[in-house]
This record gives structure tokens, C-alpha cells and sequence, in this order.
């Protein structure tokens, strides 16, 4: 009769291998759940960026109107006042209205400028984001894999 020199380490392995299993099956759900929080953020900050994109396009169509509501008055202040006599309160009034168009578009250019400052913020929130998420789809990968193997192993 022939003996085993180890039949024991066998037993040992099947155990280590049993403890792996549990373990990585411990571990997907956890992975699981990382990797979908992290994709929702990652839409959280993709739509936060949109939105700041969107108040940008706006902001640059009210310039726009701004900038030519300005040229008009400032148009119209020459055509109606140059060489005619008038009291002083009505250039008083329109140099006012000049004034006032001006700090609008002022405000507008410093609405715009606030909201770039914001988007590459938001942008760098983005990108982080999916780096972040990338990262837990990794983990989750090199997770299956190696459930896999132990399963086909």
C-alpha cells in the first residue's frame, strides 16, 4: 500500500479556498454599492455643470440685449441733446439713464465672469467624479475576476 505523503494540506486548502469565497462574496456587495454611489455623484455633478453651462448661455444672450440697449441710449442721448437748449434736470435724466444701462452691463459682464469661475470649479468637481468612478469600476472588475477564478478554479 502506498501512502500520501500530505492528505491534510488538502483539507487546509479547500478550507483557505472556502474563506476566500466567502470573503470575496462579502466584499461584492460593499464594492457594489461603492461603484453605484460613486456614478450617481458623478451624474450629480455632470447635471450641476450643465446647469451652470445653461445660466452661462443665458447670461452671454443678456449681454448681448444689454450691450445693445446701451449703444441706443448712448445713440439716442447725442441725437436728442447736441445742439438743442434744454434744462439741466432732462440731460440730468438722461445721462441717468445712460448710467444705469452701463451698470447693467457691468453686472452682467461680472455675472458671466462669476459663473466661468464657477463652471471650471464644477468642471474639476466632474472630473474628479469620474476618476473616482473609474477607480470603483476597477475594483469591481479585479472583484469578478477573481470570483471567477474561484469559481472556475
Amino acid at each position: 500500500m502506498r501512502r500520501h505523503a500530505n492528505p491534510e494540506p488538502e483539507i487546509e486548502a479547500d478550507a483557505a479556498a472556502i474563506e476566500l469565497q466567502k470573503t470575496l462574496n462579502m466584499l461584492l456587495p460593499i464594492r457594489r454599492q461603492r461603484l453605484n454611489r460613486s456614478e450617481r455623484q458623478q451624474r450629480e455633478q455632470e447635471r450641476a455643470l450643465q446647469q451652470v453651462i445653461d445660466k452661462t448661455a443665458e447670461g452671454e444672450v443678456r449681454l448681448t440685449q444689454r450691450q445693445q440697449d446701451y449703444q441706443q441710449i448712448r445713440q439716442g442721448f447725442d441725437g436728442k441733446n447736441r445742439g438743442i437748449s434744454q434744462a439741466k434736470f432732462r440731460l440730468d435724466r438722461a445721462l441717468e439713464s445712460e448710467h444705469q444701462a452701463l451698470e447693467r452691463v457691468d453686472n452682467e459682464r461680472l455675472g458671466l465672469h462669476q459663473l466661468a469661475v464657477e463652471q471650471r470649479e464644477r468642471q474639476s468637481k466632474v472630473e474628479q467624479a469620474q476618476q473616482e468612478t473609474r477607480l470603483r469600476m476597477r475594483e469591481m472588475e479585479k472583484l469578478e475576476y477573481l470570483l471567477q477564478q474561484e469559481v472556475l478554479g
